[in-house]
This record gives structure tokens, sequence and C-alpha cells, in this order.
């Protein structure tokens, strides 16, 4: 699909259909619909008269020209008023526009910029909301069924007189990145096992100049990654410590943030073992794995002036023959000994190592992304991300990176109150508290492996995944936080 500009009137512009955005009690001063109305022989007005054509947030109404102007179809999509406007409500009415077009069987579709622009949202922002509702709205993972859809759009154009060619080129970057990460994270897991998303993730390096490594087991072990290690050992699928590292700032290449992502392809719970129902998505808990895969490569694209290393701890969490045992004692790369309580609990093993190997690279910043608990879904339901740091000043700057973008990030207390919940009697610490504090509590075992260097985790458990389409997310993996991780490493390289 292509995206591309046309200046010009929208009612000269050619295509199968124009799509208006009118806002509420201001329906015929969008410059549009009443110049329509007239070459439609006031049609218009009656409908509107009727209460159909209106500009109330989620309605929509489409109408068929039959000649009397340029596009075929007009959509007149309803924002809501205008003081109410946010980005978010443009990019959820634009996704479902360009959906309802599709599923009609259109190919060209031309999008009226300056109909959905408000005083505080300038054209050049609405191209790039309209991108990431295109790219993100009409995605669709199909790679196993056997009769694909034939409807597609093949182009959009945005009608504006407006410059904004750098705009969508960057956010089609962006846009591609989260779907990346959402046909990762969408994969079953016999088609994504911890090996399948290496080389993946390596082919994805080669192609875009980012270096590649990849740790096997026996590296892992001479490392003395026994905490990533103890959770491997219940699967056949062997384990891999996945390393992207993205030079884009050669003059300070000792200057640098690690991007960690927890890579469980499938999350059985190990032998403390899931119940059937618990295990249907457990295929998408390697989707902060994913959104640090997407973001490395938007971040390449966009030739940011940052350094960035992508860690992910990639492994099955199976209940093998061999696998770990509640009770089990493990060793983690800087030596601090885990008791393994909860076997279900082995997001914060796999990361404890990831974070310390971040540590051994010399980093200085640490952003980990997992989808670690169900305890963060009943804090914070299914729109927001779990936050947490250990340094107040970073803790910000990557939420203000996130609601750049439209992802919310609310912060929740770290604070050594709740070590006293994690202390062992026969190790350092044990790898689950009670049943109060339980997203706290997780992250704060990690946050001890990133030592003193500024640290962010994100629990993205009830972000990462949709039961229905919201917006320009389709059912399935959202892709999410990739916006925040790139809006963070932008904001970093554009400040040095």
């Amino acid at each position: 699909m292509d995206i591309n500009f046309q200046k010009g009137h929208p009612l000269e512009i050619a295509g199968d259909c124009l799509v208006v955005g009118l806002f509420e009690e201001e329906e015929f001063t969008s410059g549009i619909l009443e110049p329509a109305n007239l070459a439609l022989d006031g049609s218009l007005g009656q409908l509107s008269d009727e209460g159909e054509l209106v500009g109330k947030s989620g309605t929509s109404t489409l109408i068929h020209t039959l000649g009397k102007v340029t596009p075929k179809r007009i959509l007149f999509t309803g924002l809501g008023k205008r003081d109410s406007v946010t980005e978010k409500v443009i990019k959820d009415v634009f996704s479902a526009a360009i959906r309802k077009t599709r599923g009609i069987g259109l190919n060209k579709v031309v999008a009226a910029i300056d109909t959905f622009c408000s005083e505080d949202i300038p054209p050049q922002r609405v191209c790039e909301l309209v991108t990431l509702a295109t790219i993100n709205g009409l995605y669709r993972y199909e790679d196993h069924i056997s009769e694909k859809s034939e409807k597609d759009i093949k182009e959009v154009i945005l009608n504006t007189e407006t410059p904004a060619e750098s705009n969508v080129i960057s956010y089609a970057v962006i846009a591609d990145a989260i779907n990346l990460a959402r046909d990762l994270a969408n994969a079953p897991a016999n088609f994504m096992t911890p090996s399948i998303l290496a080389d993946i993730a390596e082919r994805e390096a080669k192609a875009n100049g980012i270096e590649f490594e990849r740790l096997d087991e026996d590296k892992m072990r001479e490392l003395g990654m026994g905490s990533l290690l103890g959770v491997a050992q219940g699967s056949s699928e062997p384990a891999h410590l996945i390393i992207l590292k993205y030079v884009g700032d050669k003059d300070n290449t000792d200057d640098s943030i690690a991007l960690i992502g927890k890579g469980i392809t499938f999350d059985s719970g190990g032998l403390s073992l899931k119940p059937p129902a618990g295990m249907i998505t457990m295929k998408g808990d390697m989707a902060g794995g994913a959104a640090v895969i997407g973001a490395l490569i938007a971040i390449s694209k966009l030739a940011l002036n940052i350094n960035v290393y992508g860690i992910i701890a990639a492994t099955e969490n199976m209940p093998g023959g061999k696998a770990q045992r509640p009770g089990d004692v493990v060793t983690a790369m800087n030596g601090t000994t885990i008791e393994v309580i909860n076997t279900d609990a082995e997001g914060r093993l796999v990361l404890a190592d990831a974070l310390c190997y971040a540590n051994h690279l010399g980093v200085n910043k640490i952003v980990d992304v997992a989808t670690l608990t169900g305890a963060i879904r009943t804090a914070l339901g299914d729109q927001i991300i779990g936050t947490f740091g250990n340094n107040d000043e970073f803790t910000k700057e990557v939420i203000e990176a996130g609601a750049r973008e439209g992802e919310r990030l609310w912060e929740l207390p770290a604070d050594e109150s709740f070590s006293k919940h994690f202390k062992s009697d026969v190790a350092d610490i044990k790898n689950v508290g009670g049943a109060a504090g339980g997203a706290t509590i997780g992250a704060m075992i990690i946050g001890m492996f990133a030592e003193d260097t500024p640290w962010v985790h994100l629990d993205i458990a009830g972000v990462s995944r949709t039961n229905s389409i919201n917006g320009d997310d389709p059912k399935g993996a959202t892709g999410t936080p990739v916006k925040t991780l790139v809006s963070l490493c932008k904001s970093i390289s554009e400040n040095r």
C-alpha cells in the first residue's frame, strides 16, 4: 500500500472514497460539506436535518456521489466537539473509516486532512496520525489462514496544502515496526520458538545495519546466567540471549541505552502449571522482546543519534522432566542467589540475567519491557502501562516519551518497604512475595539487577493484547510499547 500526497480541493481529487472529518455542531463549516451539498442537490442538508449526517463522535455516513463530484463516495466521520477532540480520537476515527472502506472493497482512499485538524493538532500531526491509523489499523495476521482476505487498500492520498512528507516517512517506519512486533507476538509458539525468534532478529538486523549476536546456552553457562538457564531447562528448545547493537552516535560509543525484552515464546507456567484457559494467549509472552526488536529496527531506519542495545532473553517455560522445581535455588550472573517459589514467575528470572548482561556491557540507562504480572491488569486495566523505576528523572522521561505518542504510562511505587516481601530463608531473595503488591514486587526483583544504573520497568501484561478491535489495534497483539521506546530514544538523541 502506498501513502501519497495531493494538493487541491478534495472534491476534485479522484478516488474511490473521500474521508471527511466532521466536528459536532460545526458540520457545515468543514469547507467540504456545503459545496458537496450543492453538488448533490441539497441531499446532504436533508440528511443533516434528519439527524443522519452529524459530527457526533463514533458516527459515520457513506454517500455515493453518482458522478456529481470527482470522488466516487464520501465518508463523513464524526469527531465529536472540537474542544474535546484528541489525537487518539483522530487516530481511532480514521482507523475505523479506513477499515470500513476496505470492507466494501475500495482501492484508493483520499483523506481530507484539514477537516481533522484542530487548534492544537496541526496538519503535520494529523498526517502522522493518519499514517499510523492506516498502516496499523489495516493490520491483519493471516499467516496460517488458507483463504486470505482479498480486499485491500492499494493507495491512500493525503489531501493537504501543508508539507508533511518527512512526517509520513518517519511514522510509516514506526507503524511498520509496530506491525513487525505484532507479527512476532501473534505467531503460534510452534512457529516462534526461541531459535526462530533469534533467526528473525538476525535477519532484520542484517537488513538494517544493526550488529547482531546470540549467546547460546553454553555461553550463558560460561557467564553464570543460572537464573535464565533455570527457566530454560524444562524445554527441549534451546534458549538464546539475543543482542542487537545500533551505533548511531559513533563519537560517544561509551554512552548507550539498553532496551531489554522478555522473550518467553511460550509460557506454560512450568511445574507451577497454568490452568488451560490461562495458556491460550501465552504465545504472546514474548511481546516485550518483540517490541524491542521492532523498536531497534525503527531506530536504525530513522538514523537516530544514539547508541542502543536491544537485549531479548528468549526461552520457553515448560514442565519437562528437567524443569526447575519450586524450592530450587539458582544463581544469577552477578552472583545473587534466588529461591524459585513459583516457576510461573519466570519473567523476572530471565530478565535478571539480561539486566546483568546490560551492566556487563556498560550501558548508561536501562528500560525493560515485559508481560510480567496479571496484577498490573488488576491495578491499571488494559489501556495503561505499569511503570516502575529507580531514578525519578529517567522515569519521568520515559513516561513523557509515551505520552507524546499516545501510550499511557503510570508510575507505581518501587521503594524499599516492599523488599521484605521477597526475602528468602535459604537464598538472597525469592522470586515471589505475598499476594499483595504483586506488580511492584516483580518489578523490584528485576530492579535489583539494574544496580546503580538508571532503570525503568514497563509491565505490559495488561496492554500487550486486545480481545477486540480498539482504534488502530486489531484483535490480537498490539505492538505496545514500540512508540514509547522510539520516542524515548528520539528525545535522547535530539537533546545531546
